[in-house]
């Protein structure tokens, strides 16, 4: 398939930068973040006794750096199958919440062209996106596709290399692997803040996303704790922007 044909671009569409390219420049900050939590999951993965082969098979089709370190800790564990699917579906089921965030902007699309777009979908690519979009204008699917395609192949690489490295690295913290997400989140946070006219809205929905989920976790598991955050901050910030608009 070239993702360069413009056929994937609905007539009338007004895809946010230059397409498929444009959207692999947006994804640069994502790309870094990756790459130091990808290596830092491989290591962790290895030495759980995981092989290479399943790290990259697990990159590859479940795609999801928290459920993915979830998975490595139960499989260390001895959990069962069924538990083990229960529990990934809890961690990941906020993705509906970024997928009808996300749905506005891709009915234009092609149901198929949604369907991959959809399959690459993580935390950090609907960060970049729900930032781009939040500009105004119609997202094309080649956009969408840079972001997801190279996002999610920095994503595979970065895991198994961090599986065939994991024998050689016992310790990430001294490498600073394990504050790269908190790292790779405040910058998309900073990117989004700048590209707004008023930013007291976004630092608002900041903060209370944060409180919530610390106060949550207290009590429910942290996948519904995230959940509950994302809609309060979701609510708090769609109410400040209207009352600035």
């Amino acid at each position: 398939m070239d993702i360069m044909n413009p056929v994937l671009f609905e007539a009338g569409s007004k895809p946010p930068g230059r397409g498929y390219a444009h959207g692999v420049r947006d994804a640069v900050p994502v790309v870094m973040g990756y790459l130091a939590i990808g290596l830092a999951f491989g290591v962790v993965a290895k030495t759980a006794g995981v092989t290479v082969i399943e790290v990259a098979f697990m990159s590859l089709i479940l795609y999801a750096g928290s459920a993915q370190f979830v998975m490595v800790g139960l499989i260390a564990a001895g959990v069962p199958a069924s538990a083990i699917i229960v529990t990934i579906f809890l961690v990941n089921v906020r993705h509906l919440l970024y997928s009808a965030a996300i749905s506005p902007h891709v009915r234009h699309l092609r149901p198929w062209q949604n369907v991959l777009i959809g399959s690459e979908l993580t935390d950090e690519t609907f960060a970049v996106a729900s930032s781009r979009l939040g500009q105004g204008g119609r997202a094309g699917a080649g956009w969408f596709l840079g972001i997801n395609n190279v996002s999610h192949a920095t994503w595979i690489v970065s895991t198994t290399m961090g599986a065939v490295l994991g024998s050689a690295i016992t310790d990430i913290r001294t490498l600073g692997f394990d504050f790269a997400l908190a790292a790779m989140f405040a910058a998309l946070l900073i990117l989004q803040i700048e590209s707004r006219p008023t930013w007291m809205p976004a630092v608002t929905a900041a903060a209370v996303g944060g409180g919530v989920v610390l106060c949550a976790s207290l009590v429910v598991p942290p996948s519904w704790a995230i959940i509950a955050a994302t809609l309060m901050a979701a609510t708090v910030g769609m109410v400040l922007e209207e009352s600035v608009a």
